[in-house]
């Protein structure tokens, strides 16, 4: 019996959850505000990543339930902040509606920390603020197989 009651003393971080955290409390509905296209066009690439960083703090601040400036951009991968598949879809959608810019799943659900899709979505817009139609295969995974017979055009 003994050996039992010390397993039951053990602490979490024994048991290598480090990168779990139980699901957050639901706090006040977080408001999102979508980026002007406008003004992403004419920003400075630097203040572009700043309105994109305010944008996907902001999303993931309501898909996680928690305040903005709480979501932790640069340790931790999107997985361990809680955003599983569902949550990412959600996320996909909104974003792509929100820049106009093609969102790839897996890279969203791979990302290393939200600096990492904060910065390819940035990349996405290119140097003259506006979407490039082949920018998001360099940056979000591999292109769409034409239709066989398709003509290539330049």
């Amino acid at each position: 019996m003994s050996h039992l009651s010390a397993r039951a003393d053990r602490d979490w971080d024994d048991w290598g959850w480090d990168d779990w955290d139980p699901e957050p409390e639901p706090g006040p509905p977080v408001e999102v505000t979508a980026p002007d296209a406008a003004e992403l066009a004419v920003a400075p690439p630097a203040e572009r990543a700043r309105i994109i960083d305010r944008y996907v703090r902001e999303e993931l601040g309501r898909a996680l339930g928690m305040a903005p400036d709480l979501v932790d951009t640069t340790g931790r991968p999107m997985r361990s902040l809680g955003v599983g598949s569902i949550t990412g879809m959600e996320l996909q959608h909104r974003m792509e509606a929100a820049l106009g810019l093609e969102v790839n799943l897996q890279r969203l659900l791979l990302a290393n920390s939200a600096a990492e899709l904060i910065d390819c979505l940035a990349g996405q817009l290119g140097a003259d603020g506006h979407s490039h139609p082949h920018s998001g295969t360099a940056h979000t995974g591999p292109a769409r197989p034409r239709p066989a017979g398709a003509a290539v055009t330049a």
